[in-house]
């Protein structure tokens, strides 16, 4: 077998980028390694432009991307605007303008990347795999948390891409396993993830007509399953539990006000001239009271805590134009989502494209969109493209074939 050094050279820039995500350096705010790899294939790209060369990949010609690149540009224009309009501290005007530009480099760069050798995403997760596990082996796991801060998010995807190959049931069976292994860890994002993620596997075994009727019901009935498994958390559990469910519920409260005060300019970068984490830190302290959980006061000198929601937050500071490139996230992650359990037909990459576009949508809603997060929006934009080319490809939306996928390949060659 030979390998084109382009194919090599791309499949290696891929896994750099995973490898190194959760690595960082702290230059104005928080950039992981794996960025100057992106800068690098950025600037590649650039050069090549410069001297008359084609940048060869599908992907650049797709409407979708231009999409994401316009919508991104917009929401910078915003950030900018409101800052100058509130007069936004140069630090934290800094911090603003190079998150949003980093984020449209990233999407570029790793579209790029993805359209010109598909199997780039793959040997990206592979990276990100093994860097999660090198990291923490390196430097331990935070608060002593070894799975959730640890071993859970590699163990995840390797489970998703290798129990594909044992057959859709085995894996569905594996994966609704590593759900509840996650739930009692007191891992309950990436729980409640890979439980809906099983949901929509059972669903996509359905026969085609009938897979948009049950949709709806599997993602209620897999939502209000794991709310009801994480009020049975065990009782060492419930203190950190309960100040994590204040700390995040205030910081959506928080960005939520600050939305309804000033919806189409925002409180500008960080929100620092605006009191938005004075409010949030109010609000933070009197939920712990409430729940009758320690260690937050409205005396707390974290005024630069980043607010867990990209959408939220992306509004909040810029207003509804900061939010264009969020809300246009949102709905083609819905849609990816839609085509993947409705329309695509099964192969060995379903479950793990399912999976990480749920885990993207999740973060939409309750994570930063600074630091690696940063890398995670980029990566789902570029799935979304590869998806999207996919769509309008017979050949990966043609009909089951008639023998039962359930079965390993090795029982299908047996019974043949």
């Amino acid at each position: 077998m030979t390998f084109h050094p382009k194919t090599v050279a791309l499949a290696g820039a891929a896994f750099l980028t995973g490898l190194l995500t959760q690595s960082s350096v702290n230059l104005v705010g928080n950039m992981p390694l794996a960025e100057f790899v992106v800068l690098t294939i950025m600037a590649v790209l650039v050069v090549q432009t410069a001297i008359g060369s084609r940048v060869r990949t599908e992907l650049f010609c797709m409407p979708l991307f231009w999409i994401f690149v316009v919508a991104q540009v917009i929401a910078l224009a915003a950030y900018i605007f409101s800052d100058l309009y509130r007069g936004s501290s140069t630090n934290d005007m800094i911090r603003g303008w190079s998150r949003m530009i980093f984020l449209g480099i990233d999407v570029i760069a790793i579209t790029y990347l993805f359209g010109a050798n598909a199997s780039c995403f793959i040997w990206s997760q592979v990276g990100l795999m093994l860097g999660g596990a090198l990291a923490v082996l390196l430097t331990g796991a935070q608060y002593d948390a070894y799975w959730k801060f640890g071993f859970g998010g590699p163990a995840t995807i390797a489970v998703f891409m290798i129990s594909p190959f044992f057959g859709r049931l085995i894996c569905i069976g594996l994966i609704g396993a590593l759900a509840m292994i996650h739930l009692r860890l007191d891992f309950r994002s990436m729980g409640g993830v890979c439980l809906l993620a099983s949901m929509l596997l059972c669903v996509h075994g359905l026969p085609r007509q009938f897979r948009a009727l049950i949709l709806i019901p599997a993602l209620v009935g897999g939502t209000a399953f794991t709310l009801w498994m994480n009020s049975r958390q065990r009782d060492e559990d419930v203190e950190r539990g309960s100040r994590s469910n204040v700390e995040r519920s205030a910081m959506l409260v928080a960005a939520s006000e600050a939305i309804s005060d000033s919806p189409m300019i925002g409180q500008g970068s960080w929100f620092s001239k605006s009191r938005v984490m004075e409010n949030f830190q109010f609000l933070r302290s009197e939920g712990a009271r409430l729940a009758g959980v320690h260690g937050y006061s409205v005396d707390d000198d974290d005024v630069n805590v980043a607010v867990h929601s990209q959408l939220l937050v992306s509004i909040a500071e810029g207003g509804i134009f900061g939010g264009t490139f969020f809300i246009v996230f949102g709905a083609m992650l819905a849609w990816a989502l839609w085509y993947c359990t409705i329309r695509r037909a099964w192969d060995a990459k379903i479950p793990f494209y399912i999976f990480f576009l749920l885990n993207a949508t999740w973060n939409l809603f309750f994570s930063p969109f600074s630091g690696a997060h940063r890398l995670g929006i980029a990566t789902a934009c570029g799935l979304i493209c590869l998806l999207w080319r996919d769509s309008h490809s017979p050949v990966a939306n043609e009909e089951q074939p008639a023998f039962d996928e359930t079965e390993p390949s090795a029982l299908r060659e047996a019974h043949s």
